[in-house]
């Protein structure tokens, strides 16, 4: 298949080994066009070539008919116009090459193109001002707009023969694909090289039906990508080369915002072998008249296996060094009838474990833990494991996470490929791996021919990827042609001596560039080195930025007791269990807090209150995150799981404030809020508008009420200005005119019409200061 022949023309996206598909590539189809922009502004080129935007982004113009028209005016019209403010000048014949007899697109250069603009940017005496600024930003923003709105327009199926060759796909919808990625690039770009300025807003792109066409063919499930919290059209191209297919998950279940593949049903849940084709024996661990785990449990330690030609041994970890798996139960390493593994699994997982301490004494095998065998299915020696949980993984030499996504790539990838299948990986979804990543001491993932360890990747992808090391393969050597940005950049990499000396062929550039320029390096070279590394890998390579940031979230640490309350809610935001009520003792051994009584309770909405009772401060703006709640009087403020994958946390980490738990529920102060007239009815949906003594206020349900409402009133979020987050209370007492108390009924949004509204009010409202406080039920 000509996608996968080694000549392959290169894109400024890193390519996955063994992809199920070959590299896109998106036909060149402006030849013969005039790519000028000098006598029109770059929103008027639609109506100068005669196209009717707004029917194309409707549908009633074919996209492919107008592919052309897209690529010369949002691929190359945008690099022109974008980079054209810092007199950055775009040499097309960089953007095309020649690949199996046809023209096609390439970005392979466009990392030039970028580095200059940071070097535009360094120049003394030029800045993005307020004259370019507004106009890089008026680009992208009709960038942005006009390809959402394509984005949504359906693609119809790809030939095989399409697929198979990574040519021939619809061209419109391959073109718009381009340009998205291209788009969102620059605006991340943007945020980096305007360094001098005020933060840049960004963008929200979307991915095109096309793009999420390659996707589902690759064999992805869309509701798993949402819950991973992979939206960028970056990540979800690169990705969409991953083969999924092969994981045979059952995603019949699942929809475009959930994926329900990795939840087990006990009843029918089977141990898996390590080959389908293998029978061996179960060896059995623990069992009636045979407890050895339990009675390293009753004695106060942490019980460890090991296994040898078919025997295996349980020994307490006291002093001795352990490896602690981590691993998801729907990949078959669980068995919740009995603590046994077939003998196979046995010995594969002891092999692991022995090559993670390679000088460790090959007659002697390395001792490990594993939840299937370690934690007894009897039901008080089983609380005694779980109590025990945190410190057996804080306690282990390593960690060592099995998933079988991982499995079939090799440790030798790049390290930008190893930090994103980790990120794409089921473990990272799951509830009790939280606490088993971020307790690890030396965290190792299991690829197929080894394990690694994940912090040390960075490094290695520095060193492949150094704008050093790649200098020459964008500028080329230093000669006297180059343009003053080019020869800033050879300049300040020149600077780089820490980097240089590691390639012959970057010391060999960067000696010439200092022969040639006696005054380098000098503070300006310094800055813009500075610059160029910061944006290269944050800005310039979104997948290693992706999968490095991801993963450093999985190694965060909270800390304990109330304050991280706020962590530990972001962090469980989205994951799963199949068993929902032990995520409070998840979240209690999170906090350091003994999950001794919450495993006593029954229910989940039993286990939430013992855990609620367990603190006593939490983040007031609590209260105002929409996600379901527990349907009790006195905790009505409190959610009935931090793993709602839509909740909104961005407001629990207002800095000094909390909210003391009372019985009658959780006391907040520093809040607006409006009471209704007495005895009115409260409309239970939609929206209405009040007169308040300052303004008229737009008040919308998020959701239907419920409940009935003797005396209501709104507490809001923030001071009331544009549009605030609020909750609507059923206020049932009040002391001395200082405490409100007030039952938690719903959520609304609050926004502010001004004094001049004409419209008609429902009812006049009173506004009580922030000096109140509101105990909310």
């Amino acid at each position: 298949m000509r996608g996968f022949a080694p000549h392959f023309i290169r894109d400024h996206f890193p390519r996955a080994s063994n992809p199920v598909r070959p590299q896109l590539q998106v036909p060149f189809l402006c030849e013969g066009t005039k790519n000028s922009y000098e006598n029109f502004t770059f929103k008027d080129y639609p109506s100068r070539v005669g196209v009717d935007l707004s029917a194309l982004c409707n549908g009633d113009l074919s996209l492919d008919d107008h592919a052309a028209f897209l690529q010369e005016w949002l691929f190359f019209g945008t690099l022109v116009e974008a980079l054209g403010t810092a007199d950055v000048k775009v040499d097309i014949g960089d953007f095309v090459a020649k690949s199996g007899g046809e023209w096609i697109v390439t970005t392979e250069r466009l990392p030039k193109y970028l580095w200059m603009w940071v070097a535009a940017e360094c120049v003394p005496g030029w800045v993005i001002d307020s004259e370019h600024l507004p106009r890089v930003k008026e680009c992208l923003s009709l960038v942005n707009s006009t390809a959402n709105q394509l984005a949504k327009l359906s693609v119809g199926a790809v030939s095989e023969e399409a697929w198979n060759a990574g040519f021939g796909y619809p061209p419109g919808h391959a073109v718009l694909l381009s340009v998205i990625l291209l788009g969102e690039l620059l605006d991340n770009a943007l945020a980096g090289v305007v360094f001098s300025l005020p933060k840049v807003k960004m963008l929200s792109w979307e991915y095109s039906m096309f793009g999420k066409y390659l996707l589902q063919r690759a064999g992805w499930c869309l509701g798993e990508l949402d819950m991973l919290g992979v939206t960028e059209p970056a990540i979800l191209f690169y990705v969409s080369s991953f083969d999924r297919l092969t994981l045979n998950k059952d995603h019949s279940r699942c929809s475009d915002r959930v994926c329900l593949a990795n939840q087990i049903d006990e009843k029918v849940y089977q141990t898996k072998h390590v080959t389908e084709a293998c029978t061996c024996e179960h060896i059995v661990v623990e069992e009636e008249g045979n407890r050895p785990v339990t009675e390293v449990l009753c004695r106060g330690g942490i019980p460890i296996i090991s296994y040898d030609r078919g025997k295996v041994l349980v020994q307490s970890s006291d002093s001795t060094p352990y490896v602690a798996m981590s691993h998801v139960w729907s990949d078959g390493l669980g068995n919740p009838h009995t603590n046994s593994l077939p003998e196979c699994q046995f010995g594969r997982i002891q092999r692991l474990v022995n090559a993670l301490h390679p000088d460790h004494d090959s007659a002697s095998p390395v001792p490990f833990w594993l939840d299937t065998v370690c934690v007894p299915l009897h039901l008080e020696t089983r609380k005694t494991a779980i109590r025990r949980m945190a410190k057996t993984y804080d306690s282990a030499a390593k960690v060592l996470v099995l998933d079988v996504s991982l499995s079939g790539t090799s440790a030798r990838v790049p390290a930008d490929e190893l930090l994103m299948r980790i990120r794409c990986t089921p473990w990272t979804q799951r509830l009790w791996t939280l606490q088993e990543g971020m307790l690890a001491e030396e965290l190792y993932f299991q690829f197929s021919d080894k394990a690694i360890v994940a912090e040390s990747l960075p490094d290695i992808w520095y060193e492949a990827n150094s704008p050093t090391k790649l200098c020459t393969m964008h500028f080329g050597r230093p000669h006297v042609d180059n343009s003053p940005l080019e020869t800033r950049v050879f300049r300040a990499l020149a600077s780089d001596a820490d980097e240089f000396v590691k390639d012959e062929i970057a010391m060999e550039s960067a000696l010439e560039t200092l022969s040639r320029y006696p005054d380098c390096p000098n503070m300006l070279d310094h800055t813009l080195l500075y610059r160029l590394d910061t944006n290269h890998s944050a800005s310039f390579h979104p997948v290693y930025f992706a999968g490095w940031t991801s993963f450093q979230k999985l190694r965060y640490r909270f800390g304990a007791g109330h304050s991280a309350l706020p962590s530990v809610a972001g962090a469980l935001r989205g994951r799963l269990s199949s068993r929902m009520d032990d995520e409070t003792i998840c979240v209690a051994t999170l906090l350091d807090i003994d999950p001794l009584h919450i495993l006593s309770a029954k229910s989940q909405t039993a286990r939430m209150k013992v855990l609620i009772d367990s603190v006593d401060k939490f983040p007031p703006s609590l209260i105002f995150t929409d996600v379901p709640r527990m349907d009790l009087d006195g905790y009505r403020w409190a959610p009935e799981s931090f793993m709602d994958k839509n909740a909104n946390y961005a407001g629990l980490l207002r800095a000094g404030e909390s909210g003391h738990r009372t019985k009658e529920g959780l006391m907040v102060s520093n809040y607006f809020s409006y009471t209704f007239p007495e005895d009115w009815a409260l409309p239970h949906t939609g929206s209405f508008v009040v007169k308040g003594w300052e303004s008229y206020y737009r008040i919308t349900h998020a959701h239907v009420l419920t409940m009935e409402v003797a005396r209501p009133a709104v507490i809001l979020e923030q001071p009331p200005a544009t549009v605030s987050r609020g909750i609507v209370v059923d206020m049932w007492r009040e002391d001395d005119g200082v405490v409100k108390f007030g039952r938690h009924v719903g959520h609304v949004s609050i926004e502010v019409l001004g004094e001049e509204w004409a419209g008609e009010a429902l009812c006049e409202v009173v506004k009580w200061p922030i000096s109140y406080k509101w105990c909310v039920g």
